[in-house]
């Protein structure tokens, strides 16, 4: 409390002598001599209690003294009670080896001359503080006091101070003497730089001394000897100090340089030699927030005007920041110190970016509260600017292969604690290579937005950043994942390309990027075929979106102009041309191809679109080379793994048979598996050959051409859609899938290898059927479509003859593999037939086909072919059979299967097809023995007749007779299989008699006596076979029918309840019922068997 006391008394004294000025009591001067006594009272106080906190106080008022001096002694009193105060202050320091009052001399003094500096004068009470407008006694002042106070934070650095204690009580740390009182005192210096602003030389000659005022404290503090220090600069500064003052108001001393401009240039180069030449004693720390500080400095320094005002449009600026971003980069070369590297590569973009940004959110934020725009407030012209980042791009390359083999990654010590930091980290998105990619494209794209660049600046800086990071690539200087580099340069580039246009050059960059990525680390990165494919056709899809530039820079109209189809063409061929002698070793191939095959089908959309017809007929041809190519190169590694596998099965056959020699032999499981697998198969039958039982997997899968089928027929069906029926669409798709197709299986069998098969067609072929009949359907839905209009079918015939008659070349089994091929034929019609059907009738429904009707060539040649076709199958299958039975070998078809073909065949053909099958089914299933295919067989004639009817009416009048004959006949013949023990037989022959009766009954005869009098019939004879062959179910079936013919009866039939009517119809009735109870009672003992 007392020394607080004794602090309050002084200031009670102070203010009584300031009051007594007021009150004219005593005048200026007597108010001088009586605040210059209070302040010896003051420092005698201080000393008598001891404490630095009353000495402080003396030293406050002194200043204050000193800056009211003006109004009597001038500027000159002023800074010379300035300069004494400083020198009390820090005489008492050192008296008192106090370093609460080094630290408030550092930064009182710099604070009270920035104070001087900025305000231009000003009154407090009845003090009148005077501005120091002579600018060299401003300057020579505050490098004196920088001088002497960079002397005393030295002196005291590790002293403890209030300013120290102050910051670790809220929580900042707690920094040393010399940081906290040099940054303090650094802000009242830095307020006499900004209050000379306008002088460039000046406000630098400012920064210079006290980067050598400061820097040299510095080195002190970090053990330098302080002379080795001193003697520099102490020599440097009397010439200095001689050049501004000869040369205060006398202009430029040489050439265009005046005196602050020359004492700015030589103080700097003093200045570097100091602190570069004990360099090692300085922390990376303090360098490069050193170097920020001075980018900041200079920015807000050095005045950049456009040149159309007058200006350098920031040539001096970018220059230099361009020497000091050198400085860093030597010294982080030199110190091999990743901070340094850090911040000559971030900082000279980093800092272009901010300000731009910084720029325009002010301006926004103006304009949306209505105040006037301020422009452009650094103003950097196109070649300065780019000249400034080519030399940053230059120094970025430099510094990254200068760091080693490791390089740097900034994220690796403040990183890691999460799994998201930690994969960050890991990602190598902050390792100072990817840095250096993406913060300069992200800057290059934002400063065009903004006028930075022109066309040509642009294109000649972005080329540059690329081309040293592609030659670092190659040359294996550079760290990191050549994908994300390709990533990266993609995604800028097409922003670019999005906001500006330059689609020919940046496309052009962009494929020359990836085509050297792809062929230099391909081989070791094989995503890099998939990617750079996949990339390249971004700008390609950039250009057939249509979509116009936001902003088109300056000087595009330099630039050539050329047709984007045809660049597009090229850019695909460049790219494809790495890939492709390549693509055979690529061990994940489905990948790549499929992106190549995206890149030519966007690249030929985008020649369509265009119209341009050399593009297309471009485009259009290296598709068909680069599928080919595919198809017989691509899948080298896949058909050697095939190969491996068939040897390793071979190998497995050939140790089997030794083990059976005489030896104990084993059963092995693939054994088993593989003859499962060939019973069940359609086109392997069984085999003696264990070579050939344990390879009956073995196949190669054609990945590449199921993939280009896959894009081919996708295609095909698109353009089916959007266009209509096109015969031209498919005979060209047919031909190159058939092409495709038969190189598959050209290269499979050379190589002994087979191709996986779908219900026994190898799975190309069926592949290739499925989509054209896709494209043949969905073509008849598209606009202008007509089902009347069916040349495509003829040509899809002429296909799928073309692709069954592929599958048997070179093929053994020929027995098995005709029948296939048959199906494959006549399925996929029907399919497509019925599909087309139903769906708005685009197809014709079957059973309806009058062949002779209509154009020939869209109409009846369509049929007439299919009809023909038919008839080739029908006769095939037929001839098959036949020398099946030659052979003595099994029937494989199965009933069901026999009789449905026959059923297919004819709901596709208009009659003579339908009838043969028919007939061939009929005797098939006699010869075999199989009921189901004659069932089938008999209901699908009838169906054939109604197909004729379409065109020979005699058919359909005749109709009702044959389907009663045949019903009659078929229950005949039920009938006769009990004397003839014909049990197999009578099932079929029943469901077939009901049906055919049942239907002429309610087609016909509905309301007549004549359907209760058929079911009557079929219900006797199914009752009394039922009985005699000891079948519950047709004895069932028999009393069902009894049932509903009297309902039929009573329901129908008018006039049955007459009585001669309903006479007769229970005496035929009680007939029914007594030959089946005779029969009954007769076969008593074997009814109750069963």
């Amino acid at each position: 409390m007392g020394i607080t006391w004794v602090i309050i008394s002084m200031k009670v004294l102070y203010g009584l002598a300031i009051e007594l000025n007021r009150w004219d009591y005593i005048g200026l001067e007597a108010l001088g001599v009586i605040l210059l006594t209070l302040v010896a009272v003051n420092i005698f106080v201080a000393y008598r209690h001891d404490h630095d906190a009353i000495a402080a106080q003396s030293t406050l008022v002194l200043l204050a003294i000193g800056s009211t001096a003006g109004s009597v002694l001038g500027e000159m009193g002023v800074a010379g009670m300035i300069l004494i105060a400083t020198l009390l202050v820090h005489g008492l320091a050192l008296h008192r080896q106090s370093g609460n009052l080094a630290a408030l001399g550092v930064a009182a003094s710099n604070l009270w001359i920035g104070m001087h500096a900025i305000t231009g004068g000003f009154e407090f009470g009845s003090l009148r503080i005077l501005a120091l407008d002579d600018s060299l006694l401003l300057f020579v002042l505050l490098m004196v006091v920088s001088a002497i106070n960079a002397t005393m934070a030295a002196r005291f650095a590790r002293e403890k101070n209030w300013f120290s204690q102050a910051f670790k009580v809220v929580g900042l740390g707690q920094p040393g003497l010399w940081g906290v009182s040099v940054s303090m005192g650094m802000v009242g210096a830095l307020l006499a730089v900004a209050s000379s602003r306008e002088d460039v030389g000046y406000a630098l000659g400012i920064v210079s001394f006290l980067g050598a005022c400061f820097g040299g404290s510095y080195l002190v503090v970090r053990g330098v000897e302080s002379m080795r220090v001193m003697t520099p600069l102490s020599i440097a500064a009397v010439p200095l100090v001689a050049i501004l003052v000869f040369g205060d108001g006398s202009g430029d001393l040489v050439a265009w340089i005046d005196s602050y401009e020359l004492f700015t240039i030589l103080a700097t180069i003093v200045t570097g030699f100091v602190l570069l030449r004990d360099q090692d004693r300085v922390t990376d720390r303090v360098l490069w927030v050193g170097s920020v500080v001075v980018l900041g400095l200079l920015v807000i320094l050095v005045p950049t005007e456009s040149s159309d005002a007058g200006g350098d449009g920031g040539a001096l600026l970018l220059g230099l920041l361009a020497a000091m971003h050198i400085g860093t980069a030597i010294l982080a070369v030199k110190r091999e110190s990743s901070a340094l590297a850090g911040i000559t590569v971030l900082l000279p973009w980093g800092w272009v970016m901010i300000e731009e940004l910084a720029e325009e959110a002010i301006r926004i934020l103006l304009v949306a509260n209505d105040r006037v725009d301020p422009g452009t407030i650094i103003d950097l012209e196109p070649f300065p600017l780019g000249a400034y980042l080519a030399t940053a791009c230059i120094l970025m390359i430099v510094v990254n292969v200068r760091m080693g083999e490791e390089g740097v990654n900034l994220a690796s010590k403040f990183l890691g604690l999460s799994e998201v930091s930690a994969s960050v980290r890991d990602s190598g998105a902050l390792q100072l290579w990817s840095i250096g990619l993406w913060l300069p494209m992200l800057t290059i794209l934002l400063m065009s937005q903004f006028g930075g660049f022109n066309a040509i600046t642009l294109i000649i800086l972005v080329s540059m950043l690329v081309g040293l990071h592609l030659v670092s690539e190659v040359m294996g200087l550079r760290i990191g994942d050549p994908v994300a580099m390709a990533a990266i340069l993609t995604v800028s580039l097409v922003a670019m390309q999005w906001r500006n246009g330059l689609f020919v050059p940046l496309s052009a960059l962009l494929c020359l990027s990836l085509m050297i990525l792809m062929f230099a680390r391909g081989s070791s990165r094989e995503s890099l075929y998939t990617g750079g494919l996949a990339l390249m056709s971004m700008p390609i899809l950039l250009a057939l979106s249509g979509r116009d530039p936001v902003l088109e820079l300056a000087s595009t109209d330099v630039l050539p102009d050329f047709d984007s189809s045809m660049v597009s063409v090229a850019l695909a061929a460049g790219v494809l041309a790495v890939y492709l002698p390549r693509s055979g070793t690529i061990e994940k191939l489905l990948n790549p191809a499929l992106a190549a095959l995206w890149l030519l089908v966007i690249t030929t959309a985008l020649a369509f679109s265009d119209e341009d017809a050399i593009a297309q007929a471009a485009s259009l041809g290296m598709f068909a080379v680069s599928s080919i190519w595919l198809v017989a190169r691509g899948e080298l590694r896949a058909e050697l793994r095939s190969i491996a596998k068939r040897d390793s099965r071979i190998q497995m056959a050939a140790e089997a048979s030794k083990g059976g020699d005489g030896g104990v032999s084993t059963y092995e499981p693939i054994r088993g598996e593989m003859e499962a697998k060939r019973r069940k198969s359609r086109h392997k039958g069984e085999t003696y050959s264990l070579a050939e039982l344990y390879t009956t997997d073995v196949s190669h899968k054609p990945t590449v051409v199921l993939a280009i089928l896959a894009l081919v027929l996708g295609s095909g069906v698109l353009i089916g859609l959007l266009t209509g029926p096109n015969p031209l669409l498919l005979v060209t798709v047919g031909i190159f899938l058939t092409a495709l197709i038969a190189i598959a299986r050209a290269r499979t069998e050379r190589l002994d290898l087979e191709l996986p098969h779908i219900f026994g067609m190898e799975m190309p072929i069926a592949a290739a059927i499925v989509g054209l009949v896709a494209i043949h359907v969905i073509s008849h839905l598209g606009p202008g479509s007509s089902n009347r209009d069916l040349l495509d079918m003829a040509v899809l015939i002429t296909l799928l003859l073309a692709l069954s008659a592929i599958s048997l070349i070179g093929k053994d089994r020929l027995l098995n593999r005709i029948p296939i091929a048959l199906d494959w034929i006549v399925l996929p019609l029907l399919a497509g037939r019925m599909l087309g059907a139903v769906m708005v009738e685009a197809l014709p429904f079957p059973l309806t086909i009058d062949p002779f009707e209509g154009n020939m060539l869209e109409w009846k040649l369509p049929w007439l072919l299919l009809e023909s076709v038919l008839i080739l199958c029908v006769i095939a299958d037929i001839l098959v059979d036949r020398k099946r039975v030659q052979l003595e070998r099994d029937d494989w078809k199965g009933a069901s299967g026999r009789g449905a073909r026959a059923l297919f065949v004819v709901l596709i053909s208009f009659g003579p097809a339908g009838i043969l099958a028919v007939a061939s089914c009929i005797d098939q299933g006699w010869r075999y023995r199989q009921p189901t295919a004659v069932g089938l067989a008999i209901p699908a004639g009838l169906l054939a007749l109604i197909s004729i009817g379409a065109w020979f009416e005699t058919s359909i009048d005749v109709l009702p007779e044959i389907t009663l004959l045949t019903g009659l006949v078929l229950l005949v013949l039920c009938a006769l299989t009990v004397p003839l023990k014909g049990e197999k037989w009578t099932m079929m022959l029943a469901v077939n008699s009901h049906m055919l009766l049942i239907m002429i009954g309610l087609a016909g005869y509905a309301t007549s006596i004549v359907l209760p009098t058929l079911l009557i019939v079929l219900s006797t004879t199914v009752w009394v076979i039922g009985i005699m062959q000891l079948r519950r179910t047709l004895r069932i079936w028999g009393l069902a029918d009894l049932i509903l013919a009297v309902l039929v009866a009573l329901i129908f039939v008018q006039g049955i309840t007459e009585p001669v009517t309903l006479l007769i119809a229970l005496m035929v009735l009680a007939g029914e019922l007594g030959l089946v109870s005779w029969l009954g009672q007769r076969n008593e003992k074997s009814l109750l068997q069963d």
